[in-house]
């Protein structure tokens, strides 16, 4: 039987998650970058690492939420604590927010952040 080649997707947009203290103390996330510029190219993969020490992506679904516009978003991957991905259509030129949560691993506080992507399709 003949070997199928595998596609490999080129259109992979890495994003770095940190935990940081924002001025009046209070814990937030970073994300770099914000927002997630997508190029023109359809279908992107977005991967989130969370780059906080103690901290941990829920696998409860609560990780990852985004705001309307789910049509656009068709899966979501937990890969493990520290990674999530996420389906892009990217058909669109439009700006989707959404919710990224970790939790402390010692006392099971949440800190939740509300960053954006921008679809690059024209």
């Amino acid at each position: 039987m003949p070997q199928q080649a595998t596609p490999i997707q080129t259109n992979v947009f890495p994003v770095t998650v940190s935990v940081i203290s924002d001025r009046s103390g209070q814990q937030c996330l970073m994300f770099d970058p914000d927002p997630v510029e997508l190029t023109n190219e359809p279908n992107a993969l977005i991967v989130y690492t969370l780059d906080a020490a103690g901290y941990a992506f829920p696998n409860d679904g609560t990780a990852l939420v985004i705001s309307g516009g789910d049509s656009e978003f068709p899966i979501a991957w937990y890969v493990n604590d520290t990674t999530i991905s996420l389906g892009d259509y990217n058909n669109n030129s439009d700006e989707y927010k959404y919710t990224m949560t970790v939790v402390n691993s010692s006392d099971g506080t949440r800190i939740t952040t509300d960053p954006s992507i921008r679809n690059g399709h024209e």
